[in-house]
């Protein structure tokens, strides 16, 4: 009975090592040109179908995301065209490679206005 427990806990450390993060927050960057990219003369109908092809581009790649074991924290379609999750370190290269990802970076500092 108590070999049976002891191998769990022992197993269950082995996949977490102490001192590594469970999840890393990271900002994915996406293919779809964000907001600031069109003309300053744009139409209103023109500034609504880039930010609905951001959405939807933002919405799939999200699914995609949590299959990982993503949780999101922020979306980004101004500036640029991005969504911040926490991940496990492990999927970072997989979320590379989803189409539609045209990078990966790691948040090290961000202002919070909750905390």
């Amino acid at each position: 009975m108590y070999a049976g427990l002891i191998a769990s806990v022992v197993l269950a450390a082995a996949q977490v090592s102490p001192g590594s993060p469970q999840t890393v927050e990271v900002l994915v960057v996406l293919s779809e040109p964000a907001l600031a990219s069109l003309p300053r003369d744009a139409t209103a109908d023109q500034r609504a179908k880039l930010q609905q092809r951001i959405q939807r581009q933002q919405d799939d790649i999200m699914t995609r995301l949590a299959a990982l074991g993503a949780v999101e924290s922020a979306r980004v379609q101004g500036l640029r065209n991005a969504i911040a999750v926490k991940l496990p370190p492990a999927a970072i290269d997989s979320a590379k490679k989803i189409k539609g990802v045209i990078g990966v970076h790691t948040i090290s500092h961000r202002n919070r206005v909750d905390d």
